[in-house]
């Protein structure tokens, strides 16, 4: 074998011709989408301005930002690996509109992310319901037959330990400290303190204790701790509560939210902490982070994942391999609530398309359940029912098709793995709740973007799914 070393010089910029055919996956795409449908669907967002006065100021080039968006959920992109890639490469500037857009240029970081924020979670929701209603129209899925499952979308947070918790109220309640003691005349001749070195010893005793170490001494360590940063925060959190809406206004913004978050969750949460020491329960509603409200503590038994903190999302997918997406009334919305959600989204969703068979597993069963799939019109209720259940079905299947139905739904389990893989809704990086749920449908919406590539180039076709 040979070796040609030749290449090694300095790099010269040079003008490079690169050709993008009608046959690129992301051509075809933007050819494709219902580009109307979703224009009119953001717009009622982008129309809320700060003065309602949309229509002035500098321009924004939505096809540019809806595009990109676009592209950053089909392909998992960060902002900035948006902007670099509408910067470099011909096929990402071609599918956000050039030659097409005046004045088309590459969208900044900043701009996509502002964009971004500006889309309600309700629109978001919709944007991913348009592609499902999209590919049904272009002959892709078949709307008629239905699979309902859930998943958990987990939050941006660290695992809830109330050890941890008691740490950073102790670490809010001495920056609020500092802050009052530097900006009011009183506290400078008797500053407030907090004794974050006590607090953290005890946080240590309790979190590095012996494996067999009893119950009754837990409580007592995880009992010493909380009395510690009680009686450390209890003082600064009185005379916060005595300052006025000017002097929280006057504040930064960083010292502004960690005081609010003190002010109105650390009363409930030492108390929430007191009773699940005392009764060994967790009550309900405790709060498991200081800055998120919507997050739960959901079980559902899988290996290595008996807690998981976070929201349920209900996925439905219709034949063709495509999601669409209900929105819960709570975020831990049980499973059994959520048939008649999902049904009324599937009929907004399908424009009243009927329904021929529904399948779900075991946590979707109710008696009520099988009643309002029948009122809807389902021919086939393929509700899995649990063993103990005597009652005759309120529309009898073959055991055949029964089997049928049951290893279909089995399909939607690695079609949610898909969905979840490098994207938000698995783990969100948003920060709070409004953007971690928008981040669960854009993750649905870039799943179903990708599964209309595979149909239009030819890849997969509805026969063979």
């Amino acid at each position: 074998m040979s070796i040609d070393q030749s290449g090694f010089g300095k790099v010269q910029a040079k003008n490079i011709l690169v050709e993008i055919t009608e046959s690129h996956p992301l051509v075809r795409l933007a050819n494709v989408l219902p580009w109307e449908s979703m224009v009119e669907a953001v717009m009622l967002d982008l129309k809320k301005t700060e003065k309602s006065r949309w229509w002035m100021g500098r321009p924004l080039r939505l096809r540019i930002h809806l595009g990109a968006y676009l592209l950053q959920q089909i392909l998992r992109l960060t902002d900035r690996q948006t902007e670099y890639g509408c910067r470099d490469n011909a096929a990402y500037q071609l599918f956000c509109g050039k030659f097409l857009v005046k004045k088309w240029h590459s969208p900044d970081h900043t701009k996509i992310e502002s964009f971004r924020s500006r889309l309600s979670v309700k629109t978001q929701q919709k944007l991913t319901n348009i592609i499902a209603n999209h590919a049904v129209h272009c002959g892709f899925a078949d709307a008629s037959h239905i699979d309902i499952d859930s998943t958990v979308q987990e939050a941006n947070m660290s695992y809830p330990a109330d050890s941890h918790l008691l740490c950073k109220l102790g670490s809010f309640a001495k920056k609020v400290a500092d802050y009052m003691n530097e900006k009011i005349s009183a506290f400078k001749f008797k500053p407030m303190t907090v004794d974050m070195k006590g607090i953290k010893a005890r946080a240590r005793k309790y979190f590095f204790k012996k494996p067999q170490t009893d119950q009754a001494k837990k409580n007592e360590l995880l009992s010493d701790l909380l009395n510690y940063v009680e009686k450390e925060v209890r003082l600064i959190i009185d005379n916060g509560r005595c300052m006025g809406q000017r002097f929280i206004d006057e504040m930064p913004w960083n010292i502004r939210r960690v005081f609010l978050r003190l002010i109105e969750k650390s009363r409930k949460y030492l108390s929430d902490v007191k009773s699940f020491i005392n009764t060994g329960r967790m009550v309900k509603g405790k709060i498991l982070s200081f800055h998120l409200n919507e997050v739960f503590c959901i079980t559902k038994n899988k290996p290595g994942k008996k807690y998981q903190f976070g929201r349920i999302f209900q996925l439905g997918r219709i034949r063709g391999n495509f999601f669409f997406v209900g929105k819960n009334d709570v975020p831990n919305q049980a499973d059994k609530k959520s048939v008649e959600m999902m049904l009324q989204t599937h009929t907004q969703t399908f424009d009243d398309k009927i329904i021929n068979s529904v399948a779900t597993d075991k946590g979707y069963y109710s008696w009520k359940n099988e009643k309002l799939m029948l009122k809807h019109g389902v021919n086939e209720i393929g509700i899995q029912r649990p063993n103990n259940i005597k009652r005759e079905r309120v529309s009898p299947l073959s055991t055949i098709r029964e089997d049928e139905l049951v290893n279909r739904r089995a399909g939607i389990e690695p079609l949610i793995g898909h969905a979840k893989n490098r994207s938000q809704l698995g783990r969100s990086r948003m920060k709070s709740d409004q953007t971690i749920e928008a981040s669960g449908f854009a993750s649905v919406l870039g799943f179903n973007l990708r599964q209309l590539i595979r149909y239009e180039t030819g890849k997969i076709s509805l026969g063979v799914t």
